[in-house]
């Protein structure tokens, strides 16, 4: 008896205490260079996993007839990224979507190589888990999207197109017809920028459909779908 009051006694007290947390804390950076010393034991442990990973990796999804390059305010890459995001988009909403953009800060290597085009190097060029997401904006509100866009150099577009001289945007398009200020339109971007990531305040207040999907998983797709049909990525400025 007495022994079970006293590990009663040692979960009521235990029960009773506080969280704590960190107040302070210190840190030492140590960068690796060619000039460490090989560890064998550590690597013999890592290289199952390395040899796994590179594996899964280097897995081919598709070929590409060109470099691929990253440039304002258009670029190959840009397209070919927002037409296949904007083609699968479509697939995974069931219903019309008219358009999409990306910011060039969401493209995350200069280029895509011409030649086999790898998941790793998908993964590289968009590493984040940022969702599609399909929002309903009015053309009054796509006008000071588009200019903001035009403020940042140009972003990348799908279904609609835009001029810029000096900082703003003029003969904005949407499937090819003048943006019309008191339509809805449909739009697919990611979730950060439907957020207001990226100064993109005008959209933050309004509510978008969350596709469940990353873009990075609509490349992926995209691409694998491109390459049981036999085409190759090819991508031009248009």
């Amino acid at each position: 008896m007495k022994h079970i009051f006293s590990l009663l006694f040692l979960f009521a007290v235990s029960s009773c205490s506080k969280d704590f947390v960190p107040t302070q804390y210190q840190f030492e950076e140590k960068k690796i260079n060619a000039s460490e010393k090989f560890d064998a034991e550590t690597w013999a442990k890592i290289l199952p996993y390395k040899d796994s990973l590179d594996k899964e990796m280097n897995v081919v999804l598709a070929v590409s007839d060109t470099i691929l390059t990253k440039s304002t305010p258009e670029s190959d890459l840009g397209n070919f990224m927002c037409d296949l995001i904007l083609k699968k988009s479509r697939d995974y909403y069931g219903r019309p979507i008219d358009f999409t953009f990306l910011n060039n800060g969401g493209i995350r290597i200069p280029n895509l190589p011409k030649g086999n085009i790898t998941l790793g190097k998908i993964i590289e060029l968009m590493p984040f888990e940022n969702r599609l997401g399909v929002v309903d904006i009015k053309g009054i509100v796509l006008d000071t999207l588009f200019n903001h866009m035009a403020s940042k150099g140009g972003w990348q577009v799908s279904g609609a197109s835009y001029k810029i001289k000096n900082g703003k945007a003029f003969e904005i398009k949407i499937q090819e017809a003048p943006l019309d200020l008191d339509k809805t339109y449909i739009v697919v971007s990611s979730d950060y920028l439907l957020q207001g990531g990226d100064n993109c305040t005008m959209l933050q207040s309004i509510p978008y459909v969350d596709l469940k999907k990353t873009l990075r998983d609509a490349l992926i797709e995209g691409l694998k779908e491109m390459t049981a049909k036999g085409e190759h990525i090819k991508s031009v400025i248009e």
